[in-house]
């Protein structure tokens, strides 16, 4: 054998030695600077929080609004005394659960950048606005122009956040009820002014305007709580949490409703009393065309249906806090207090927005309800390693995997490996 032929020969087993040698494993992972988690959401940290702010805000509200100032006049001075104390103390701690959202909030806007720079900065300052302003009513009462600027910082914070919010699915009905209750409270604050200068003016003609403006409000108010009302409604199916709590919120505002028309009389029983104390002028100055009736009942069905989203069980707390505190706040920003809600109820509904956990949460409530009233069963959601609900897996069928590979060999037999 010559020395070409051995030549050729040793490389060929070099050769076949290398193609003997598994290739080396490539690493695939990205760089460690891209693997870093991205921002996550602040509202699941929040959550007892959020809630224990709007069951207390609706707790608040129904001492505040309907107990204390009824028992005036049909209660002995202790009873009236120790509501009063009630009262205030859930003010105060109302308004300290409300100013920490809030400052947690501002600061979780700061960070973030998903929300555009216009948007963050009028949430920012109509927040700090209304905060300002109503830390004057801390001492005394807030005279009617520091009312009007609180009123216009409310509303502005309102409608940024509900065009901030209205592009998710599960903070649409917020950002909806935001915007609904921001028209309630312009045409509230138009109505209050014109009637200001109708009296000033002795003006029969702009009084009646008023009265206009006022009975849209008392409409735009009723809007937003069946919004909430339709938005419970469909969470469950057969009597679940979300119907069994509207239901109740309106059965028992119905039931005040009847209590305050049946305390105007003299053998009214001792309940229906407080209530036509406490709720008797309800319309408010002016008064709405024809709607007295459903002024009153909006007051108390507004606080009930706070309570029953506040509980709702499976959704995501910064979209229950900030139906909730909407609710509370009815539209009516005048109070420094209801003024606070919308602030923090705009803040969270922003930040909600961003919580891909409720997202998907939601999203799959309402495939399951669609389910459901198709008569099918819904499968329970498949959960990722960190508890959260993962995407609903694809419906589209598994493709033909063996016969394209009977196609590609051109025989009918089975691919390889298989018998």
């Amino acid at each position: 054998m010559s020395m070409a032929d051995a030549t050729d020969a040793m490389r060929g087993d070099a050769s076949a030695e290398d193609d003997a040698t598994p290739p080396a494993k490539i690493d695939e992972r990205p760089p460690p600077s891209s693997r870093l988690p991205g921002p996550s959401s602040s509202v699941p940290s929040a959550g007892w929080l959020l809630r224990a702010a709007a069951i207390a805000a609706g707790m608040a509200g129904l001492i505040g609004v309907i107990v204390a100032p009824g028992v005036r006049g049909n209660a002995s001075e202790s009873i009236v005394v120790a509501l009063d104390w009630a009262s205030g103390a859930f003010a105060v701690f109302l308004l300290l659960l409300l100013l920490a959202l809030g400052i947690w909030g501002a600061i979780e806007l700061l960070r973030a950048h998903t929300v555009s720079v216009a948007t963050r900065t009028t949430l920012i300052f109509g927040g700090a606005l209304v905060v300002a302003v109503s830390s004057y009513g801390l001492r005394d009462r807030v005279p009617p122009f520091f009312a009007g600027i609180i009123t216009i910082g409310a509303v502005v914070t309102s409608i940024a956040a509900a065009y901030a919010s209205a592009g998710a699915p599960h903070t649409r009905v917020s950002a909806a009820l935001l915007f609904v209750l921001a028209f309630a409270a312009i045409s509230r604050l138009g109505a209050w002014s014109l009637a200001i200068h109708a009296g000033d003016t002795a003006s029969v003609r702009l009084f009646s305007m008023s009265r206009g403006l006022a009975t849209a409000g008392v409409l735009f108010e009723a809007a937003g709580q069946l919004l909430a009302v339709v938005w419970l409604g469909t969470r469950s199916r057969g009597g679940g949490p979300g119907q069994l709590g509207s239901t109740l919120a309106l059965g028992g505002a119905v039931a005040l409703t009847w209590g305050v028309a049946r305390g105007v009389h003299s053998d009214a029983e001792l309940w229906q009393s407080v209530l036509h104390t406490a709720l008797a002028d309800a319309p408010g100055v002016p008064p709405p065309f024809g709607l007295d009736a459903l002024a009153t009942f909006l007051v108390p069905a507004s606080l009930l249906l706070a309570l029953a989203v506040a509980v709702q069980p499976r959704h995501g707390a910064g979209v229950l806090a900030a139906l909730a505190l909407a609710l509370v706040s009815r539209g009516a920003f005048d109070a420094p207090l209801r003024a606070l809600c919308a602030v923090v109820a705009s803040f969270w509904a922003v930040l909600a927005r961003g919580d891909e956990q409720a997202m998907w949460r939601a999203l799959i409530r309402e495939r399951e309800v669609r389910i459901e009233d198709a008569g099918g069963v819904a499968k329970a959601p498949v959960r990722s390693a960190n508890g959260a609900a993962a995407p609903p897996p694809s419906t589209d069928p598994a493709p033909p995997i063996r016969s394209a590979m009977r196609v590609e060999t051109g025989k009918g037999s089975d691919p390889p490996g298989e018998t």
